[in-house]
């Protein structure tokens, strides 16, 4: 009986036959459709739109990360939501900016950027107005930055930093009965022991915060801030330096970074199409044919990246920057195919018609690249399944564009073959007509036409011939003592690997994201340095609050407050900004009955030293005439500063104790917020979703196989070699200075399929050999059979990403390294450890009577009846001769040796 999967591979090679009788008889459409497609993709640009929120695309999709922002774009959004900048400015020798003229320096450009950098306004502000301030353009008390001002001119003045009620401490400055938080604004601070002042600050942080009120509104601030982006990035000052941080400017640098692939594209076009161009010259040596074969052979991969882009933006997929690595491995695969195709027409017998090589072709070349692309494609599909956002969305993009590449290279690129070979044909016909009536004419002579592999030898062929380079190494290779050496090599290697597995370290740093001379790497080594270590605010955000006219209620949610305030790295009660601390001091200066709502609206509306301030902080419930029944939610924000233990586990050690906190006070539907917490969400779900993701993919690639290859010892050995390549991969890139981070995952993803590109060649075309040969003579026969196009497809693999080494990114880099990895690894495994371990089964399988390749045999037929299951690539070869005898001419086939082998 046969197994289910040597019953799936000879319908795959009957469809493939099949396929290529329709392709030679009708090859227009087959050669118009993907054209017509790709045009058609075109569409897709309509409805492209890009997406590069690095908050979202990098944490897991229920992340709770993705809650907590949402519930803060919820507090702000009955605003228009909320526009956010940040302006860090240090000394141009990172020394104190409370120097004179350098704090001079700092109000001045705080007033500027507030007043006085304008663009158009487009008629928000009124027919009068032309020009527009953020100023101009914020909503409510738009005083984030007043602590600046208040600052020098207390500071400026050596009394006035004594006086009693101006106290200039740290993290909180006190003006009479106010408090300023001036942590999130100061940075680098040195404290005077004698008098407790600020004495030193080495960085200012400006904010830029408002509400985006309508979009009309929003799009004039938006342009705003691109103003200041180039205005920034043209900044001279004799003493100062400026960055900026704000979401847009971290979308624009991370899409810089993913654009940064795009001029190395076609340098990488151009040495494939060479490198396809000089091997070809070794298959055929007609020069036209040559380049046609090297320029449509890349057209397929350049026609399936076009289309896959197309109709994803078509059905409305966002394009990442990430996604644009893809196109390079999509060349490189597709190149793969057609080494494979262009390998297996060579070989097919000249004396048989056309129609019976094409399909000689697709029978031989379409089960081997469906192996690949098959596992390929299941590979990156598990891949879509990966909660993190870029993650799926590169899988979803490379499983898309394999899909389709495989699906061209055995239509569009056959086709094309199938009018060449036509053209190549007539061109034949026509010199061999010339040699006939030369020889009609002519005293006897012999005209040797070399055939192919299939031209004598039925549905068996002999072996490769023993003699040969490729029979003499693989008996070199059935040598005990080299296998024992490569076993010995091959410990090392796993130690190796199975070492870097071990020390490779989790990290998500945003500056991976970026190119190296982004400015965004000065404000991730400010943060490092300064920010993060002295002083970051932590949002609360209570969307549920009890009835604060109640007195119990209120010492409940101070007790919330103070929970926050205890915790470990915590700033302390100085460092938070409530209003109802502050509302509760102040109401004993308000003498009136109104009760607590009636006393809330009335210092809320005091500017002068009430709570204005506090209305960006608190939404209120109000009755139709307007007066206030309730709070409806309130937020307020903690500081904490880890100093020494500023790193990622304390960040994600706060981020728990945060969020343990908020569970506590469910009742209050308590949600904490901070700007890094999706990072923390990435951290603690990679190390699972990679090892989850890996484990589904190794099953799948396994799964693949045993339908292609249905031989018990193809697939064991083959797994065997795929499961060393990638554990390789994996660990090498540890060494090699590489983190576990979702670029590392995409590109872990990445190395499982290709790492089957060189284990299923040669198994499947070692199962495909008679069970009767030697395993020697098996294995010579695939080598023969598929080393030469594998050892094509590295190189061209490689020549693909060589123009990438030129670029700085670090996500380009990880790509890289991963390919040249698995490469190298693959060629390695699929031409020396591979048939080592065939080799090997082999001999053990025959001398314990186990499983083996013979328990399920490949079905035995003729030739030209149903599928040849010898290899196409083994057999004799024999010489056609053209005799003149007399007055008549006959053609003879003159048997010869054994192939080179």
């Amino acid at each position: 009986m046969k197994s289910p999967g040597a019953v799936i591979s000879l319908y795959i090679r009957r469809f493939f036959r099949w396929t290529g009788v329709q392709v030679y008889h009708h090859p227009a459409p087959f050669f118009w459709i993907p054209v017509t497609l790709s045009f058609l993709a075109v569409l897709g640009l309509l409805r492209f739109y890009e997406e590069n929120r690095i908050w979202y695309l990098y944490s897991p999709e229920k992340a709770d990360s993705h809650f907590e922002h949402a519930v803060a774009n919820e507090f702000f959004n009955d605003r228009g939501g909320k526009f956010w900048l940040e302006v860090t400015i240090t000394a141009k020798d990172m020394d104190n900016l409370l120097r004179r003229d350098y704090l001079d320096g700092v109000d001045s450009l705080a007033e500027f950027l507030q007043y006085n950098f304008t663009v158009p306004c487009n008629g928000v502000k009124g027919k009068n107005q032309i020009d527009c301030s953020f100023s101009d353009l914020c909503s409510g008390q738009c005083n984030d930055n007043q602590v600046i001002p208040l600052f020098n001119l207390i500071y400026r003045n050596a009394s006035s930093r004594l006086h009693p009620n101006f106290r200039l401490t740290y993290p909180t400055m006190h003006l009479y009965n106010d408090e300023y938080y001036v942590g999130e604004h100061f940075a680098g601070v040195k404290i005077d022991p004698k008098t407790n002042v600020i004495s030193r600050v080495k960085v200012v942080v400006l904010y830029f915060r408002t509400d985006r009120q309508t979009p009309q509104i929003s799009s004039v601030i938006n342009e705003w801030e691109r103003s200041l982006f180039d205005y920034v990035e043209h900044f001279n000052h004799p003493t100062l330096n400026m960055t900026l941080n704000s979401d847009a400017m971290i979308a624009r640098e991370v899409r810089t970074n993913g654009l940064s692939c795009v001029p190395y594209f076609g340098a990488s076009v151009i040495a494939v199409v060479l490198f396809i161009f000089a091997t070809n010259q070794r298959e055929h040596f007609v020069m036209s044919h040559n380049i046609v074969m090297a320029i449509l052979g890349i057209a397929g991969p350049l026609m399936a990246v076009g289309t896959t882009f197309g109709f994803l933006f078509l059905f409305g997929f966002p394009f990442n920057s990430i996604t644009l690595v893809m196109p390079f491995l999509i060349i490189g695969v597709g190149c793969d195919d057609v080494f494979i195709i262009i390998h297996a027409m060579r070989k097919t017998d000249k004396q048989e018609s056309l129609e019976n090589q094409i399909a000689e072709t697709m029978e031989e070349a379409g089960p081997s690249i469906t192996v690949t692309s098959a596992t390929n494609i299941l590979s990156f599909a598990i891949g879509i399944a990966t909660p993190t956002p870029a993650i799926s969305l590169f899988c979803l993009y490379t499983c898309i564009a394999v899909a389709v590449d495989f699906v061209y290279q055995l239509t569009f690129f056959v086709a094309v073959l199938v009018f060449e070979e036509k053209r190549l044909e007539a061109m034949r016909l026509s010199k061999k007509q010339e040699k006939i009536e030369e020889a009609l004419g002519a005293p006897k002579q012999v005209l040797s036409i070399q055939n192919s592999i299939r031209s004598t030898a039925g549905a068996h062929p002999l072996p490769a011939n023993p003699d040969g380079i490729v029979s003499r190494y693989c008996r070199f290779l059935k040598d005990w003592r080299t296998r024992v050496a490569l076993l010995l090599i091959l410990s090392g290697y796993w130690t190796a690997s199975y070492y870097g597995c071990k020390t490779m370290e989790i990290k998500m740093d945003t500056t991976n994201l970026i190119m190296k001379d982004s400015p965004l790497n000065n404000i991730a080594w400010i943060y490092e340095r300064f920010l993060w270590s002295e002083g970051q605010l932590v949002l609360v955000f209570v969307n549920n609050p009890p009835d604060l006219a109640n007195e119990q209620n209120q010492h409940e949610v101070l007790e919330l407050v103070r929970r926050f305030e205890t915790l470990p790295y915590s700033m302390g009660r100085n460092s938070t900004s409530i209003w109802l601390r502050s509302f509760l001091y102040q109401s004993s200066l308000y003498h009136n009955t109104k009760g607590f709502n009636g006393l809330l609206q009335e210092w809320l509306d005091d500017s002068e030293g009430g709570g204005a301030r506090w209305n960006d902080m608190l939404r209120l419930k109000k009755a139709e005439n307007g007066t206030i029944l309730g709070v409806d939610k309130f937020m307020f924000a903690t500081a904490c500063a880890m100093g020494d233990d500023a790193n990622w586990a304390t960040r994600e050690k706060l981020q728990k104790q945060w969020r343990g906190v908020a569970h506590e006070y469910a009742h209050f539907n308590v949600t904490v917020f901070q700007s890094y917490s999706f990072y923390i969400d990435q951290l603690d779900s990679i190390g699972g979703t990679t090892m989850s993701t890996v484990i589904w993919a190794a099953i799948t690639m396994d799964l693949a196989c045993l339908l292609m290859i249905p031989g018990i010892n193809s697939i064991l050995t083959s797994t065997i070699a795929m499961m060393s390549i990638n554990v390789g991969v994996f660990g090498l890139l540890s060494v090699w200075n590489v983190n576990l981070d979702p670029i590392t995952m995409c590109t872990t993803l990445m190395s499982i399929g290709f790492s089957v590109d060189f284990t299923a060649h040669i198994s499947y075309h070692y199962y495909r050999n008679p069970t009767s040969w030697t395993t020697d003579e098996r294995l010579a026969d695939a080598l023969k059979s598929i080393g030469w196009p594998m050892i094509q497809a590295a190189t061209s693999t490689v020549l693909c990403i060589v123009p990438l080494m030129f670029n700085s990114s670090y996500m380009v880099w990880v790509f890289v390294k991963t390919i040249l990895l698995v490469t190298v690894l693959g060629i390695l495994h699929g031409i020396i450890f591979l048939p080592a371990l065939l080799l090997t089964s082999g001999d053990l399988s025959r001398l314990f009577g186990g499983f083996s390749d013979s328990k399920i045999q490949p079905e035995k037929t003729e030739k030209l009846g149903e599928i040849s299951q010898a290899s196409s690539f083994s057999s004799t070869n024999s010489e056609t001769v053209l005799v003149k005898k007399d007055d008549s001419t006959e053609l003879k086939t003159i048997p010869q040796e054994r192939g080179s082998g």
